[in-house]
């Protein structure tokens, strides 16, 4: 190992010839040089120097000024020649040795062995040092065991055995504070420290007093975040020799010195940490060689400690046992006084059948010396003597029936010995009955005990008699009574509800009344009911429907009155129930035979008027009209005259019948008396032009259903109705009035030919007369083919024909050429729209097969509106081809035009059918694009080849921006999407170039032509 020099010398030349003598490769020896005496302490403070070699002068003192900053490194002075009597006194004051510096230096030859002589000489006298401190320090551990064995002894607490322990290891380890605790656990399992000795270290007052609280029982300390926690969580020694920047500690509490230096010590017995020392501020701090050296002394605490806690827990047994005994005395005393102080006589028998216990009542009750229970008889010697004294009777007749045979048989094959049942009861000689029980032990033996239950079973019987009694009075009566517990569950019924209602009694067991099944009450009816119940209200006649096994309706009527116990509460209901069936039968037919028609069945007069100013008052509140249709058979008279009144008013009831059919459940259809009916319907459209057409659509649906032939007996009759119809949406005119009204517009029918309807309203009359007639003529012109196509082109960028669009238009014969918003409402409304749909799709096709036929118009296709009533129709697919194959035209040139109202309803059925006509070539154009419901989900779904942007944009896209920026929208999504754009309505230039600009390639407007037969469209080749 190198050796450190500290060379203290002002001399620059002597100091190098002294580096240069003791510095070598082979020697390994470093030099430090140090010119002043200040110097020379700041090098020894650093602790790195194994010797010092000092001159005698230096320029800031002597080397006599340096032995106190030495701290036990060997020191050399160097003198110079004749000075040799310095050196003595140098040698005198602490210096190991000296050399005595020549003026040629020879000294230096020697120097190194000299050095290693002074090192030598320090090395061994320091060893004898160590090992006289080590065995005073072995010798003071021993004192401390044999110390710490004899506290323990002595201690009857674990104070002052800890507070020995601590006083000895604060010794033995210079520490300058310190704890020693029990360790203990807590009943989730986690170890806390029981401190019972702690250094007084010069704490606060308040510190200081909390101590002394709890010394004698000792302080708790829990906190794992610590530098005790750590060895309570670990279990193994802890050193932190820099305790107050260890991450261990968790701070110091108030008063506290600061920690420089912690050691914890876990004391473990028998695999168990059983106690804990925690010592602090060594000054020369603490090593794992500390642990060791205490470990002996640990051990013996440990083991001592063990020891104390086994003697501990023998005394608490002790203790626990001397309490045991105390208690079972004073419950054994207490028992006897129980057992003398009850009514019952007991007995208890052991296992070889010896009775050894018994109270006073068991001797009263069978009269029984007490001298003979004394010897602890036998059962069957106790037996044998009753038998013997007759207190059991002749042949035991003294016992009950039904145990008096198995005991007779008992005793005669045991000769005495009898095994009684575990419940009998018995008859004294006096009289008195007793209740025997018998309970059999687990380790052998028995209990028996003897009650008195005369007066018992006296209350029982006449209980009996009483209930008998009872249940005959309800069983002969037509009532029937039932109970039930606080929770309104029926625990008794009483009579025959199964008779009345058909509903079994167990069904009702255990269930409210409004959990039985199959009851029809309204929840306004049992919310008043329960709430009756909550109040432990009495409730008399609670009317209920409820329907029996067979599916019969039966009605029951309830009274109740709740039940309070001796203490005033609330425990329940009882009542009678009883069937009304019948009464509710006679009640309503009371009802109907006031209210209904007898024959049809139907609401008469007088219901019929409170319904209609109900239905006025409705209107009024709402926003909508509502409709009185009064209806007459025309010529009924005649057949009431031909054929009889029998058969006409089975006519009358299938007119009733049909009538039902025609409106919807909440309208009111009456019968006012002979051939005349009336029908009020109600939430009709709160436009006056709309509800009247809407009244006339079932009204027209009422005529059609009554101008089907009846069947009468197997013979057809035939009878038409003229129905007037009056409109009210407030209640200016009463329900009379409205009646006047209808019948009013009913003989205008009459007189306008019957079998027909009359609005009493003039002007809405002459709308439905007009509506009317132009039904009319849409059907004869459908058939006279008076319906004819007009086509208007669509045009590419450069303004060559594509194809065109057909549009429809109706030749009137008187009207001349009628446009399409004046007949396609109506055609849609009235279902007209299918038929005209197909001669449009027929004459569409056969135009295009003749296109075809010419070589400048084979190339251009044809656009067709199809109606969503049209498209939704199921053989649509088939109807369309069959169409273009009649048709011999090019399903590829044929396009489909559908509107977006498509897109609302049944998306998946359409997108199949589009499917189906594409695969043959057909396309498919989303018409007024953007003016309804588009979905963009269902329009990526959707098969579609293009979009066509609604003219109300394109009017404007010049100078509105929004339908600008709508206008470029559609076309950039319908270029993301791969579709084709035709833009319609283009009528100026300006327009046509911005729609372009942007990047539609197709138009159709005015600005290339108007639409206009095929003739005139064939003669065009390019716009």
């Amino acid at each position: 190992m190198p050796i450190s020099v500290l060379l203290i010398e002002s001399d620059q030349h002597h100091a190098q010839a002294v580096v240069d003598a003791l510095v070598d490769p082979w020697s390994g020896w470093q030099v430090e040089v140090a010119v002043s005496l200040a110097q020379a302490r700041e090098q020894l403070a650093q602790g790195r120097t194994d010797i010092v070699l000092a001159a005698q002068r230096m320029v800031d003192g002597s080397a006599f000024d340096l032995l106190e900053a030495l701290q036990g490194v060997p020191a050399m002075i160097v003198v110079r020649a004749g000075a040799e009597t310095h050196a003595a006194q140098a040698m005198r004051h602490g210096f190991d040795d000296f050399a005595v510096q020549d003026p040629a230096l020879d000294y230096l030859l020697t120097l190194p062995a000299q050095i290693d002589a002074v090192l030598e000489r320090h090395s061994s006298a320091r060893a004898r040092s160590a090992a006289e401190a080590m065995l005073t320090r072995q010798h003071r551990l021993l004192q401390s065991i044999s110390r710490a064995q004899a506290m323990f002894i002595a201690s009857s607490g674990p104070r002052a055995a800890f507070e020995a322990l601590l006083e000895e290891l604060m010794s033995l380890t210079q520490s300058a504070f310190g704890i020693v605790g029990q360790v203990q656990r807590a009943d989730d399992g986690h170890a806390y420290l029981r401190v019972h000795a702690m250094t007084d270290i010069s704490w606060d007052d308040a510190s200081r007093a909390l101590y002394a609280q709890h010394a004698e029982e000792g302080m708790v300390f829990d906190n794992p975040r610590s530098l005790v926690g750590a060895a309570l969580l670990s279990g193994e020694p802890v050193i932190s020799n820099d305790a107050s920047h260890d991450a261990r500690g968790a701070g110091i509490p108030r008063g506290h010195p600061p920690l420089l230096t912690y050691l914890g010590l876990p004391i473990h017995a028998a695999g168990e940490l059983v106690a804990m020392v925690g010592l602090a501020n060594c000054p020369d701090g603490y090593t794992a060689a500390d642990v060791q050296f205490l470990q002996p002394l640990l051990n013996t605490v440990g083991q001592l400690e063990m020891a104390r806690r086994a003697e501990l827990a023998r005394c608490a047994v002790e203790a626990e046992l001397a309490s045991t005994s105390a208690l079972l005395a004073d419950k054994t005393r207490a028992l006897e006084g129980t057992l003398a102080s009850v009514a019952q006589g007991i007995t208890n028998v052991d296992a070889e059948g010896r009775i050894c216990v018994y109270n006073r009542r068991y001797l009263e009750l069978l009269d029984l010396p007490e001298a003979l229970l004394a010897t602890k008889p036998r059962v069957d010697e106790m037996v044998r003597f009753q038998t013997e004294r007759g207190d059991l009777g002749p042949d035991f007749q003294l016992f009950e029936p039904s145990v008096r045979g198995l005991v007779a048989m008992e005793y005669a094959a045991h000769g005495g010995a009898l095994t009684m049942p575990d419940v009998y009861v018995r008859r004294t000689r006096a009289g008195r009955f007793l209740e025997v029980r018998t309970c059999a032990l687990e380790q052998g033996g028995m209990v028996r005990t003897f009650t008195d239950v005369t007066d018992y079973l006296s209350t029982v019987e006449a209980l009996r008699l009483s209930e008998a009694r009872w249940r005959s009075l309800t069983h002969l009566s037509s009532d029937w009574y039932w109970e039930q517990d606080a929770q309104f569950r029926f625990v008794r019924l009483d009579g025959n509800p199964e008779r009345a209602t058909g509903v079994p009694d167990e069904l009702h067991y255990g269930l409210t009344r409004w959990e039985l099944p199959d009851t029809f009450v309204s929840e306004g009816q049992w919310r008043e009911h329960r709430a009756q119940l909550e109040a432990h209200q009495v409730f008399h006649d609670f009317e209920m429907q409820r329907k029996a096994e067979d599916g019969t309706p039966v009605w029951v009527s309830i009274s109740g009155e709740p039940i309070f116990d001796e203490d005033g509460q609330f425990a329940g209901y009882r009542g009678v129930a009883r069937d009304i069936s019948e009464r509710k039968k006679a009640e309503a037919e009371i009802q109907r035979l006031a209210f209904y028609d007898e024959l049809t069945g139907l609401p008469n007069r007088r219901l019929l008027m409170d319904r209609l100013e109900r239905a006025v008052t409705a209107c009024t509140r709402g926003s909508g009209h509502g409709a009185l249709l009064f209806l007459d058979l025309d010529n009924f008279k005649g057949i009431n005259d031909t054929m009889g009144h029998e058969w006409g008013d089975r006519l009358l009831v299938q007119v009733g019948a049909r009538l039902g059919v025609c409106v919807r459940a909440s309208d009111t259809v009456a019968r006012l008396g002979g051939d005349e009916f009336v029908v009020v319907i109600l939430g009709l459209h709160a436009e006056a032009a709309e509800a009247a057409a809407e009244a006339e659509a079932v009204a027209q649906k009422v005529l059609m259903s009554l101008n089907q032939p009846y069947l009468v007996d197997g013979t057809e009759m035939h009878s038409t109705p003229s129905i007037g119809i009056a409109l009210f949406r407030d209640a200016q005119q009463p329900g009379h009035e409205l009646l006047k009204r209808a019948d009013l517009a009913m003989y205008q029918a009459k007189a306008q030919g019957r079998n027909t309807l009359c609005f009493f309203d003039p002007a809405m009359q002459a709308a439905a007369s007009a509506r009317s007639v132009l039904e009319g003529d849409i059907r004869q012109g459908l058939q006279r083919q008076e319906f004819v196509l007009h086509y208007q082109p669509v045009v590419d960028e450069s303004g060559q024909v594509l194809g065109a669009e057909a549009l429809v238009r109706w030749n009137h014969p008187l009207r001349g050429m009628v446009p399409p918003g004046e007949f396609i409402p109506l055609a849609e409304q009235t279902g007209l729209i299918l038929p005209l749909g197909r001669q449009v799709l027929a004459m569409a096709c056969a135009q295009l097969a003749r296109w075809a036929l010419a070589p400048l118009t084979a190339g251009w296709t044809v656009a067709v509106n199809v109606s969503a009533q049209e498209f939704r129709q199921p053989d649509f697919v088939q109807q369309v081809l069959s169409v273009v194959r009649d048709a011999g035209a090019d399903p590829r040139q044929l396009k489909l035009e559908l509107t977006e109202s498509l897109l609302l309803h049944d998306v998946e059925d359409s997108i199949l059918k589009m499917q189906a006509l594409r695969t043959l070539g057909m396309g498919f154009s989303l018409d007024d694009f953007g003016t309804g419901y588009s979905s963009l989900s269902y329009l990526k779904r959707l098969p579609l080849d293009q979009l066509k942007i609604d003219q109300s944009f394109v009017r404007d896209v010049l100078t509105d921006p929004n339908d600008a920026t709508i206008a470029c929208t559609i076309i950039t999504l319908a270029r993301s999407l791969g579709l084709d754009v035709v833009a319609e309505g283009v009528e100026t230039e300006g327009q046509r170039a911005f729609l372009l600009r942007n990047g539609c390639r197709q138009f159709q407007g005015y600005l290339f032509g108007r639409p206009g037969p095929a003739e005139r469209l064939g003669k065009l080749s390019k716009i």
